[in-house]
């Protein structure tokens, strides 16, 4: 039992350490590298662009992606 308790709080201690590690602060000028966009997980960004440019000129529709405009292709 005791050896049972001190495995938990090792594996505890253990999950915590990582937990607090994947913790940090980024600097400004670190965050143009974090920015780039290959890191969208998007499959096709450009592809995903054109299918909303579509929707919002042709359609008349809006997403829900913050981009403002309207059926008349003017935003």
């Amino acid at each position: 039992m005791k050896l049972y308790k001190s495995c938990i709080l090792i594996l505890i201690l253990s999950l915590t350490a990582v937990y607090i590690s994947g913790c940090a602060v980024v600097q400004p000028i670190d965050r143009e590298r974090l920015a780039d966009p290959n890191m969208i997980f998007d499959e096709n960004p450009i592809e995903q662009g054109i299918q909303n440019h579509y929707l919002y000129i042709r359609e008349g529709t809006q997403g829900a992606d913050g981009a403002k405009s309207g059926g008349c292709g003017c935003g």
